[in-house]
């Protein structure tokens, strides 16, 4: 159901599709879209834009993408993009695997946020989180070394599922939140809308962070059929010496 706020945004103005990319399977040029090669970070379904917009302009040295499956919230976001000014922005209306595998090139990446996922809470709905095993290695190929993976969840079943994920994928990622692994409520500069409601209402948030190593990321996985992030793949990662 599209509210009646968002029916706005079912038509874009061409200033908002200034900020819009095109919809492709083809690897993207970074340089010519940011006129300049400039550490890249990278949101994740960013729902309504407030945090990545927050960030483009607190980064304007910084190039940024967006990526959400709903073309509304796209639009919504490239409005606050305008509105705020910014030209480090491009947002994306794609499936967030395939975007990932298909369309950013090896080691481009400096900083990815992974905020508020759909936690799909039904155990039987659980093999479709993004945050998978085969998701966490195609995350490893674009990410450069040193790159910051930061994840939340006010769905504590969901982050220790990442958590253990990562644990299938020795040397490629180095935990920031040792021993524990990860942290409760912790401060936030730029809070989510989803965010800040369930902190309102008491819940609370589980956040992962995590380094890239250089170890470099094996073959992505070749699944049988579409390669989908739902299919149980068995990994075998090389460690490193």
């Amino acid at each position: 159901m599209v509210t009646a706020g968002m029916r706005r945004y079912k038509i874009r103005t061409p200033e908002q599709a200034r900020l819009i990319g095109q919809e492709s399977h083809e690897p993207l040029d970074l340089p010519a879209m940011f006129g300049a090669l400039r550490p890249l970070r990278v949101e994740i379904g960013f729902g309504h834009g407030e945090f990545i917009t927050a960030m483009a302009a607190a980064h304007p040295d910084e190039s940024f993408i967006g990526v959400e499956h709903d073309p509304l919230r796209v639009t919504k976001t490239a409005h606050r993009g305008n509105k705020a000014g910014l030209d480090n922005i491009q947002l994306f209306a794609a499936d967030a695997h395939s975007f990932v595998r298909q369309r950013l090139p090896t080691a481009c990446v400096s900083r990815v946020y992974i905020l508020f996922a759909d936690p799909w809470p039904k155990p039987d709905h659980r093999r479709r989180r993004l945050v998978s095993r085969a998701f966490l290695l195609d995350l490893a190929r674009i990410s450069a070394p040193g790159c910051q993976f930061i994840f939340a969840s006010d769905t504590h079943n969901y982050a220790m599922q990442v958590l253990s994920n990562v644990s299938t994928l020795p040397g490629l990622w180095a935990n920031s939140y040792l021993p524990a692994g990860y942290r409760i409520n912790i401060p936030t500069r730029f809070p989510t809308l989803f965010e800040t409601y369930k902190k309102e209402e008491g819940c609370s948030i589980a956040y992962l962070s995590f380094l890239r190593t250089s170890q470099p990321s094996p073959p992505p996985l070749t699944v049988p059929g579409d390669g989908r992030r739902n299919r149980k793949v068995n990994l075998r990662i090389p460690r490193a010496e």
